[in-house]
């Protein structure tokens, strides 16, 4: 019997424990159907003590090592399970229709093709969603899937090429192929972004800064207004399904971890920039959309978080 590795590395528990949700129920099934035997694995980046076995039954838990000693080692780790096939999903990537990514497998019975990427966000095909032949990726100078930064000398131009990047390069150098199936995804995949890079930063330098000044970064930088936001939809998602609370801070609160309800709607109010509150715009009707699915797999009516100041356009629920 063929074997699969369904593999994402995860910092916290919460986030792990709703992507376990949905590829224990949706996706694992799904492969077992057409004959793989599976096995998830969750790499805890972070406090392997935090994440409580129970509830992420059947998933083997691996911990930070010699040879994985952080979330870009242990992709190239994941190589080494033993498995014919690896199935990389990222933390903030939940994959919807189990059976749709299952029905691509007999693009492998060309042996040119090495991988199929379900959901690209750059040119080339990172770990996002990447169901790859191992064997092919074994041939490449290890570490095949770390990312990498290019050019460095002509700094700040130069290119940072994220996990698996570099490995696509080199393997289509070899004359493989990875199938891009990401344009075909729509309403089988939810993707999110940011999500744990601004807990992440919160951990590691709010305090130095201090909260005030954590805030004003927070409502300048884009990429973690999108983070912030999209928290604060999974928030009322997993609070709903698992009545626990998303993203605590120091004192319980849901979202102190990350960025509050209230915190994030003031950082929005003071972007003034039309130009990014646009693109600001249109990423959230985007997430909107995604958490919409995600609450529709679970048969789940949603209620969004009251984040958007005033002027912004109303989420909608259709």
């Amino acid at each position: 019997m063929r074997r699969l590795i369904i593999a994402s590395p995860h910092r916290y528990p919460d986030l792990a424990r709703l992507w376990h949700r949905v590829i224990s129920q949706r996706v694992a099934p799904a492969f077992e159907k057409v004959g793989f035997e599976v096995e998830i694995v969750i790499f805890r980046d972070t406090r392997p003590e935090a994440f409580s076995a129970v509830n992420y039954a059947n998933a083997t838990l691996d911990s930070p090592r010699p040879g994985a000693r952080d979330f870009v080692e242990f992709y190239d780790a994941a190589l080494a399970y033993g498995s014919d096939f690896v199935f990389f999903v990222d933390a903030d990537v939940f994959v919807l229709d189990g059976n749709w990514v299952a029905s691509f497998m007999p693009a492998f019975d060309d042996p040119g093709t090495a991988a199929i990427s379900f959901l690209q966000r750059a040119v080339l095909p990172g770990v996002y969603a990447l169901l790859c032949r191992t064997r092919d990726y074994r041939t490449l100078a290890a570490p095949a899937l770390a990312a990498a930064y290019e050019n460095l000398d002509n700094w700040p131009d130069a290119l940072n090429r994220g996990p698996g990047e570099n490995a696509a390069i080199a393997l289509q150098r070899c004359g493989k192929t990875i199938v891009n199936a990401s344009a075909l995804a729509g309403s089988k995949i939810a993707d999110f972004h940011g999500t744990t890079v601004i807990r992440a930063s919160r951990e590691m330098f709010a305090a130095e800064i201090g909260e005030e000044e954590f805030e004003s970064l927070i409502s300048r930088k884009r990429y973690f207004l999108m983070g912030a936001y999209d928290n604060a939809l999974l928030a009322n998602a997993y609070e709903r399904i698992f009545g626990d609370t998303f993203a605590p801070g120091r004192n319980g609160e849901s979202l102190g971890g990350s960025f509050t309800v209230p915190a994030l709607r003031k950082a929005l109010g003071r972007v003034e920039d039309e130009g990014k509150r646009a693109r600001l715009e249109e990423y959230f009707q985007r997430s909107n959309q995604a958490i919409l699915r995600l609450s529709a797999m679970e048969g789940m009516d949603y209620s969004f978080p009251d984040v958007l100041p005033s002027g912004w356009p109303r989420q909608s629920t259709q």
